[in-house]
C-alpha cells in the first residue's frame, strides 16, 4: 500500500505543480503532427567523419505513441549493407512538444549516454534538433524531409556557434 501511495504522489506531483497552467493538447498535437511524415522505416547510408569518412548502414523506425502527442525513433547503423552482425551504432528518441515553452523536447539515449535536447522547425521547413544550444561546444542536426526522403546533417561547434565541423551526413529513403 505504501508503495501505491508514493507512486501516485509521484505521479501527480508535476499534476499539481502545473495546475494553473494547464497543457495545450491541441497545440501539441498540431506541432507533432508536423512530424508525422516521418513515421515508418527508413534505410540507407550515414556517412561518419570520426576522423576519415565511414560508411554505416543506417535505419530508423519512427512511430508514435500516446494518441500522437509522443514521438519514438529507433536508429542502429551497421557495418554491412545486409545489416548482420551487432550494431556500430543504436541509439532511442523519444520527441514530445512542450506546449509552454514553444519547442519540441528530445530525449535521447545512445552508446551508453542519454542527453536532452531542444528541436525547432526553420524557416525553410528543415528541422533542427539541437544539444547544448547556449554552451560553448554544441551539436545540432538538421533534417530535410519529403514523404519518401530523409536527408540529415550532424555538425559540431566547439566555438559557441561561430563555426560548424559536419560529422554526419544521412541519406535515408522510406523502406517499402
Amino acid at each position: 500500500m505504501r508503495a501505491l501511495l508514493l507512486a501516485l504522489a509521484i505521479l501527480l506531483t508535476p499534476v499539481a505543480a502545473n495546475a494553473q497552467t494547464p497543457p495545450d493538447t491541441a497545440a501539441q498535437h498540431a506541432a507533432m503532427e508536423r512530424l508525422t511524415p516521418l513515421v515508418g522505416r527508413w534505410e540507407g547510408i550515414a556517412a561518419v567523419q570520426v576522423p576519415h569518412v565511414i560508411t554505416v548502414y543506417q535505419t530508423e523506425d519512427v512511430t508514435t505513441a500516446l494518441e500522437g502527442a509522443v514521438m519514438l525513433v529507433r536508429g542502429a547503423g551497421f557495418g554491412t549493407a545486409e545489416h548482420t552482425g551487432d550494431p556500430v551504432f543504436d541509439a532511442l528518441a523519444v520527441i514530445s512538444y512542450d506546449d509552454q515553452r514553444r519547442m519540441y523536447e528530445f530525449r535521447a539515449y545512445a552508446m551508453g549516454r542519454a542527453t536532452t535536447a531542444t528541436g525547432e522547425f526553420l524557416g525553410d521547413g528543415q528541422f533542427r534538433w539541437s544539444i547544448n544550444p547556449g554552451g560553448p561546444v554544441r551539436i545540432r542536426y538538421t533534417i530535410t524531409f519529403t514523404n519518401d526522403t530523409w536527408n540529415e546533417v550532424g555538425e559540431m561547434s566547439s566555438d559557441g556557434g561561430t563555426t560548424w565541423r559536419q560529422t554526419i551526413e544521412l541519406n535515408l529513403h522510406r523502406a517499402p
